[in-house]
Formats: C-alpha cells, structure tokens, sequence
C-alpha cells in the first residue's frame, strides 16, 4: 500500500485474511465500527438483513476513509485484541494503516489552523454500560459531532494505548467532560 491509495474497510479486513488471522480480528472491526457510529448494526446482521441494511453495509465498506477514521478503528481494534495469541501477527498489518494515515494526516495539516482552542464538550457515558470501548466510541462520537475530529484521532490513540480502564478514562476526560445521566435525569434537571 502506498499513501497515495485509497483504503477501506474492505482493505482492512482483507489485510486481516491477508495475515491468517483469526475471526476474532474481523470480530473487533466490528466492534470498532459500531462503536464509532459508523454502522448501525453489526456488519453480519446487516450484511443479511434487509435490502436497507444490505445496501447501507455495501457503502461503508465501500466508502474510502480518511486519516482519522483509519487511525480510530485501527487503534480500537489494537486495544480489543492486545492480549490475543495472534497480536504479533497483527501488529504489521495494523502499524502498516497507521503509517498510511499518519502521512494523509501530514498532507491535511498544512491546510488547517492548529492555533484554535476548543471548549470541553460533555459527553453522557451513562449508557456504555461501563465497557471502556464503548466510552471510547461514545467520547468520539461527541468530539466528531462538536468539530473536533483531530481531538477524537488523537484521544483515541492515546486511550487505546494505556493499560488500565482509569488510565483511559483520565486520557479520555482531557478531552470531554464525562457525565452519566440518564434522559430522565437530564429532563428533570432542564425543568428545574
């Protein structure tokens, strides 16, 4: 791959083919993708659900990415797998992505200014369920909807690479306010 090339989630999983490596890899792309909002569901049901659902996986698989979503999936699916058997095997294949999106990310930056300061968005984790992929994905799903999209590549590459669920939770509060409330909560506290 050169970095001049298109990648797409069919990139992905057929590097993950590619190296022999086990459904596990494919399974944390998934999750990957459903946590980040790309897809509604998961690939297999909507790959076998309704012509909607068939055509909505076909374009995201499809879609060409760009930096941040290569670099996001790329690490969520780093940090589901790093204990895995296989993690040496992938370890290439994903290091490989990452250099192709570091250097789109280079040719993008000249065009932007880095000198803009951004407010803290609040973030309602109250229904991950406590799993960290899921506050990851929900912590860049507020960073994307507030503008922020080098803020959520940068907060998930930091995150993915800590060891501990507080270590990741401390990376991911230097970027949004966390709050878990539930809509009720939320309501309530609007009418008072």
């Amino acid at each position: 791959m050169n970095n001049n090339q298109v990648v797409t989630i069919s990139d992905i999983r057929e590097a993950t083919y590619d190296a022999n490596l086990d459904t596990e890899y494919r399974e944390a792309m998934a999750h990957a993708l459903m946590n980040l909002g790309y897809v509604s569901d998961s690939p297999l049901n909507l790959s076998f659900g309704t012509p909607e659902q068939r055509k909505e996986i076909k374009e995201v698989e499809e879609r060409p990415l760009n930096s941040n979503q290569i670099s996001e999936i790329i690490h969520l699916m780093m940090y589901e797998m790093r204990n895995d058997f296989q993690y040496g095997r992938f370890k290439p294949v994903a290091l490989e992505f990452l250099d192709i999106s570091e250097k789109m990310k280079n040719m993008n930056v000249k065009n932007k200014n880095q000198n803009v300061t951004k407010e803290k968005p609040k973030c309602n984790i109250h229904d991950a369920f406590g799993t960290m992929i899921e506050i990851m994905g929900l912590a860049s799903k507020t960073l994307k909807a507030n503008n922020m999209i080098d803020e959520s590549r940068e907060m998930l590459e930091r995150a993915t690479k800590t060891y501990s669920y507080d270590e990741a939770f401390d990376v991911i509060n230097e970027y949004v306010e966390t709050i878990d409330r539930s809509k009720e909560q939320e309501e309530e506290e609007e009418f008072e």
